[in-house]
């Protein structure tokens, strides 16, 4: 096992606040690689050296030219699984440092299992995240069989052949514009939301998560929507009370093979692109976007030609009033007296403004087939603009 210097230079600096004594640490060759005095990192420590070579349980120097590098005080080695992997020096008189040194010898063995614990389980994270990308981007003839895919996921503890849904969640500022922050910072903040993700799951091994760019990618061991979309709104709802952000969703379809998760993956990434983009619903489920999808594929000249043509000579000021009129006029399915309570108005104010709506489109809401140019009129406008 190599000791990490990084981390251990961090556990020196923990432990000399604690006992206030000076502390090295040093590898397998007897280089001191972590230090309180940090001149002394990179030097050769014969005492330790000698400790490694001859299997001592302690080694006191009382006399600093007693070994070449070396200061009075004691040095322990650091076994781990029967193998000595360093050894720990406590600067002081003998008397002084003795039981510490088995102090901060335990100590200091804890501390770099649970750092090689950590660095194993990133190792793992990573794997799984490689073969996830692999499993969705990976070109088909890449030389990787069906066969090889399975495998290699049954090693990571993931089975290919689960029906799956492919959720694709996307992170913005609680303004509605995209949050760039320091790469770091960034990163600790999608640590932190898939934490919580894996929380709002149980950590169901079934489930998996990773993450690709500004995106957090969840398949679902589930063919059921509602439970789902259950499992989603919990997620987002928990992730916004913590953090600084906002977070929508798109969900795709139930896929089984490789092709089919891919397919689920493409309608997840656009139903949330569309959430993200409209901001009128934070979840989107892609079999029930197609009005939106077909709007995707009209150009935007002829969107605002549309919409142009529909709110004849009215300013964008207008427009962005009637549009809200006519969302929550649509959300209430037409009803004058619940429309009017959500919107703070008297309903002869209401039937005023809806009237007035006809009076300056040519197109009664209240009329059935009057109202399909104002319903695709205000999804254009919603489409286009932050309402």
């Amino acid at each position: 096992m190599i000791i990490p210097r990084k981390q251990m230079q961090k556990i020196v600096e923990e432990l000399e606040g604690t006992i206030q004594k000076k502390i090295n640490i040093m590898d397998e060759t007897g280089c001191i690689i972590a230090s309180s005095d940090i001149s002394r990192i990179g030097t050769y420590h014969s005492g330790a050296q000698r400790v490694i070579s001859q299997k001592l349980d302690e080694l006191v120097i009382s006399e600093e030219d007693q070994y070449a590098g070396a200061k009075n005080g004691i040095n322990l080695p650091i076994i781990i699984e029967d193998e000595i992997i360093g050894v720990v020096g406590i600067t002081g008189e003998k008397e002084e440092v003795q039981i510490l040194g088995k102090i901060i010898q335990k100590m200091t063995k804890i501390l770099i299992m649970e750092s090689y614990q950590n660095n194993q389980k990133k190792i793992m994270e990573n794997m799984r995240n490689n073969f996830l990308f692999s499993w969705l981007f990976a070109s088909e003839d890449n030389g990787e069989t069906e066969e090889s895919m399975k495998l290699r996921g049954q090693l990571l503890g993931i089975d290919i052949h689960l029906d799956r849904v492919v959720v694709v969640l996307g992170v913005a500022h609680k303004g509605g514009k995209p949050k760039f922050q320091e790469a770091e910072v960034e990163q600790k903040l999608y640590e932190r939301i898939i934490r919580e993700i894996n929380r709002c799951l149980k950590k169901d091994a079934s489930h998996l998560i990773f993450q690709i760019g500004m995106k957090v990618i969840i398949f679902f061991h589930s063919s059921d929507m509602q439970e789902i979309l259950r499992s989603v709104q919990e997620i987002i709802d928990n992730v916004e009370k913590q953090y600084d952000c906002r977070l929508y969703g798109g969900i795709g379809s139930v896929g089984t093979d490789r092709a089919e998760i891919r397919r689920s993956y493409r309608e997840a990434d656009t139903a949330c692109n569309l959430a993200m983009r409209l901001r009128n619903r934070k979840i989107k489920v892609y079999s029930d976007v197609d009005m939106e999808l077909l709007l995707e594929n009209i150009s935007k000249h002829d969107r605002d030609l549309f919409v142009k043509r529909v709110f004849k000579n009215c300013q964008e000021g207008e427009i962005l009033r009637w549009v809200q009129l006519l969302r929550c006029y649509s959300e209430n399915n037409g009803s004058i007296t619940k429309t009017a309570e959500d919107c703070y108005i008297h309903k002869n104010t209401l039937q005023y403004r809806l009237s007035k709506l006809k009076e300056v489109t040519g197109y009664d809401p209240r009329n059935i087939n009057e109202s399909i140019p104002l319903y695709i009129a205000m999804l254009i406008y919603e489409f286009d603009h932050v309402v």
